[in-house]
């Protein structure tokens, strides 16, 4: 309950803080709405096409993961886009390190009888490898960054936030996947819990589900050069997303700037990752703006930009798999 509390007041703060900050750039408001109000069509068209895209490219990236640890592959492709977006969704609707998303995947597996262990492994794979393919990225917009001198101290300290929490996290999944009993434990721990709180006596669970997992986290372990095609995917995802914000610059008067979109979408996933509400909401975009802004936008035009880049990456995906997740859970088995 005082975690809870606690959550509830900084998300207050990071909202006051926005607001103060909006307030303190009123007089570019007009600029920022006359940018958005006079938006290349063309240019919008195709970011929405690359977001369309970009989907995609989630959804062959978790079908190139269970491949990898045999339980589908690009065959099931049509049934995985609904699953990939809802993911998408839940992911960005709860912070919880993308861990959120595997609750989509867990429930298909239940309505299609899949290997419980193996989905998880699959789902985990494809989320490590989304994160190793996001540090290639962060890494091209810090070298152009510090080339041009334009390292502030918040990016190097989100970095340094980023880089610890990427580091402890990879940590305990090589722990783990060296132990089977670690990985029971882990498994069962939910359970476990339950138990102790109910005051149930102690009793023993089932681990098949980790055997399972255990199992195919090995065969990615002993055969990394399969992982290829789902880390040349993750990549992707992460160059869709600039090009998303390229197309957005582009059509709200903010340059032609592949590089400089490069660098603020790094910045701006950056934020998003080591802020502290859902989605990012409040970090992200402050951390692409002022990107844009070193780059010599105008303050206007930089928030026009980074409105029409976050609709995109942020609540469209939101609303349709929202939406697309319930009509999966309230369709019959």
């Amino acid at each position: 309950m005082r975690k809870r509390w606690v959550r509830f007041a900084a998300a207050l703060a990071v909202l006051a803080a926005l607001a103060l900050l909006v307030w303190a750039n009123r007089k570019d408001i007009p600029e920022a709405a006359r940018a958005l109000r006079t938006a290349d069509g063309h240019r919008l068209s195709l970011a929405l096409l690359l977001l369309m895209v970009w989907w995609l490219n989630w959804t062959l990236l978790h079908a190139a993961a269970r491949r990898v640890v045999g339980v589908g592959g690009y065959a099931e492709l049509g049934r995985l886009v609904p699953v990939t977006l809802s993911s998408i969704a839940l992911n960005l609707a709860v912070k919880s390190g993308n861990v959120a998303g595997l609750a989509s995947f867990a429930y298909d597996a239940r309505q299609r009888g899949l290997p419980q262990g193996r989905v998880t492994a699959a789902y985990l794979a494809a989320a490590q490898l989304a994160e190793v393919a996001f540090v290639v990225t962060l890494g091209a917009g810090i070298l152009v960054v510090c080339a041009d001198g334009r390292l502030t101290r918040a990016e190097s300290l989100a970095l340094v936030i980023f880089v610890a929490g990427l580091v402890v996290r990879v940590a305990a999944i090589v722990a783990a996947v060296r132990s089977r009993e670690v990985v029971r434990r882990l498994w069962t721990l939910p359970a476990r819990l339950a138990d102790r709180v109910l005051r149930r006596p102690a009793r023993a669970h089932d681990t098949s589900g980790a055997d399972e997992l255990y199992d195919a986290v090995a065969a990615i372990r002993d055969s990394p050069r399969a992982t290829v095609p789902a880390l040349c995917f993750a990549v992707a995802v992460d160059l869709l997303g600039a090009a998303m914000l390229w197309a957005s610059m582009a059509a709200v008067g903010a340059g032609d700037r592949p590089l400089v979109a490069l660098v603020a979408y790094a910045v701006s996933t950056l934020f998003g990752i080591v802020g502290v509400l859902p989605g990012g909401v409040g970090f992200a975009e402050v951390g692409a703006a002022a990107v844009l802004v070193s780059y010599d936008t105008p303050v206007g035009i930089a928030a026009a930009a980074v409105v029409v880049f976050r609709v995109l990456v942020m609540w469209v995906p939101l609303v349709v798999g929202g939406l697309i997740g319930y009509r999966v859970r309230t369709r019959p088995a």
